[in-house]
């Protein structure tokens, strides 16, 4: 059975065929040092991975932080995977998948795949996880693909061989721009930054939030960046509800930040004829992109799940009619 999975530092986001479907899931990660006490007959997500031991815990503060890079290589991405797979209802047995690199790890200095980071991954995907006192999926081959670009494809292959699609897109960790040729007959110029994120405004959030007696995980505040135009929700989340207009005020500086900076990228990029914006937080930047960008609105696309664009695109193409 093949898994496509699009393995971002905030979600796993998997596809795979099933009564000749395709299904989908999001799986958020949030996992912390050691294992978790069972209550009831609630059996926790309590992983062993080469020793050290992780557990899926939504709320905890103590969960580690996964927005950065190394996340790729790690423990924590394995156990992520698995912890999604777990979540599909499949029947755990060996599995096949396609996986996913930052542009930047994925391509080297000359724009040519990095077969050292390719392998690396494979290497750590391939490694064996143990559910406590339950079965897991055997992992048997690995493929790995960059971002973004596999987003595009259902566009790009309609579209004229003098046409490109400038595909933006970003995650928890990483800004990902690239821009495809139309037929998918090449890839024009490519870029990423591993510095422009939703984990900006995460880690300013989460600061503002412990000023506010509410110490809170990655996922905690990414729902709250989720509900950032709801004050009322806000205040029933936030502890010490007196400091919900400082909380605002550092949501609206930072969102302003980060797409002043994805517009700048943006700026980099000449001669494409249609834009995608894909991702975690294309919601937040889509606006900034279409001023950047001056696209009319019939060449600008952005579906209504953009998050699960990239996965969706693996499935696409790995996936025969």
């Amino acid at each position: 059975m093949k898994i496509f999975i699009d393995d971002g530092s905030t979600a796993i986001k998997m596809a795979w065929q099933q009564d000749g479907k395709m299904q989908t899931l999001v799986s958020q990660n949030s996992f912390k040092p050691e294992w978790s006490t069972p209550f009831g007959n609630q059996t926790p997500a309590n992983y062993l991975i080469d020793g050290e031991r992780y557990s899926f815990d939504p709320v905890s503060p103590e969960a580690i932080r996964t927005t950065n890079t190394r996340y790729q290589y790690s423990d924590l991405n394995v156990v992520a995977i698995h912890h999604a797979l777990l979540q599909t209802g499949i029947t755990p047995q060996p599995v096949d998948v396609e996986v996913t690199l930052p542009l930047g790890e994925y391509l080297d200095e000359h724009n040519q795949p990095n077969m050292l980071n390719i392998e690396r991954k494979k290497r750590n995907v391939m490694r064996p996880v143990v559910l406590n006192n339950a079965e897991t999926f055997t992992i048997r081959s690995v493929r790995v693909l960059p971002e973004s670009i596999p987003a595009g494809f259902d566009v790009v292959k309609d579209l004229d061989e003098l046409d490109s699609l400038l595909i933006v897109d970003l995650g928890g960790t990483t800004l990902d721009v690239s821009q495809v040729r139309g037929k998918f007959t090449g890839i024009t110029k490519t870029f990423c930054d591993p510095d422009i994120g939703v984990s900006l405004i995460t880690e300013a959030l989460k600061t503002a939030l412990d000023a506010a007696n509410t110490r809170a995980s990655s996922l905690f505040a990414n729902d709250l960046i989720h509900h950032r135009n709801d004050p009322a929700y806000l205040r029933s989340r936030v502890n010490d509800t007196a400091q919900v207009a400082t909380i605002l005020a550092t949501l609206r500086e930072k969102e302003l930040q980060l797409c002043r900076r994805v517009q700048r990228t943006i700026e980099q990029f000449s001669g494409y004829s249609h834009v995608m914006v894909i991702g975690g937080g294309a919601d937040i930047i889509l606006e900034a992109v279409c001023e950047a960008t001056a696209m009319p609105q019939e060449r600008v696309f952005r579906t209504t799940n953009p998050q699960l664009d990239l996965v969706t695109g693996l499935y696409q193409m790995g996936t025969p009619e």
